[in-house]
């Protein structure tokens, strides 16, 4: 009966160990997890910060380009005649500034399936509904080349060199937009100009593109504001999650 008994404690005790140790394990591969949950969570915070940055440019950037493209259509209508505003109005209506959002952080979460450390469902909804909208948004910032193919053709390379050497768009190092200070064009020819411009006030192609533009514009800022709002609905999240964890 002794041994019966001692043979009974001792597996008693190997059960309590093995159980002890799994339990050590799991604790373990807790913290773990948690760290890298904490990593992940301040990498996507971070991301997003640079996103609404991007985006906050960008919407002041393309409703300048909206407002110069309207210029231009007002043009058309009326019988003035061509000054350094339109001019500059016509150029400007060409320009563009990508965005790449920052998304190896989110792609790096799925395709390691890291995703199921996320556990707050919210969150995980607020980060898809960014994420998956972030790439077709980018791509609706790409030039209409019709128009700048027709613009670009008609004003002189002399004059579109003297714009970017004294109305510098983008920054020389980064090409990151300076906006649409106001600049001197000396030498400018504008009744010259005027006869080369001419012709576009009875070019209905003409017209339908830049009408088009119009509305393409506005549709991009539409969706640069609803990425704002939903960048910063994950990142209000995030804070929360992190407030949370501290405590």
């Amino acid at each position: 009966m002794d041994k019966r008994g001692r043979m009974i404690g001792e597996f008693v005790l190997i059960v309590v160990g093995v159980l002890v140790a799994l339990m050590v394990e799991a604790g373990l591969e807790n913290r773990k997890d948690d760290g890298l949950r904490d990593e992940y969570l301040s990498r996507i915070e971070l991301d997003l910060e640079s996103d609404r940055a991007a985006l906050a440019g960008r919407l002041e950037f393309f409703a300048d380009v909206q407002r110069f493209n309207q210029d231009v259509l007002s043009w058309l209508d009326n019988e003035t005649p061509v000054d350094q505003d339109i001019l500059l109005a016509s150029f400007y209506a060409a320009e563009v500034w990508p965005m790449t959002p920052n998304t190896s952080t989110y792609l790096d979460l799925h395709s390691t399936g890291n995703i199921r450390l996320l556990d707050n469902i919210d969150l995980r909804t607020s980060l898809a509904v960014y994420y998956n909208k972030a790439d077709s948004t980018a791509s609706g910032m790409a030039p209409n080349e019709d128009y700048r193919e027709v613009i670009r053709g008609v004003i002189p390379a002399k004059v579109q060199d003297l714009i970017r050497q004294n109305c510098p768009t983008t920054g020389t190092a980064d090409l990151k937009p300076t906006g649409f200070p106001p600049c001197a064009l000396p030498g400018v020819d504008y009744e010259h100009l005027g006869r080369l411009y001419s012709p576009l006030r009875e070019d209905v192609e003409f017209r339908r593109i830049l009408t088009y533009r119009h509305s393409e514009l506005g549709v991009m800022l539409y969706l640069l504001g609803q990425q704002a709002i939903f960048a910063g609905e994950a990142a209000s999240k995030i804070e929360r999650e992190q407030v949370l964890e501290k405590h």
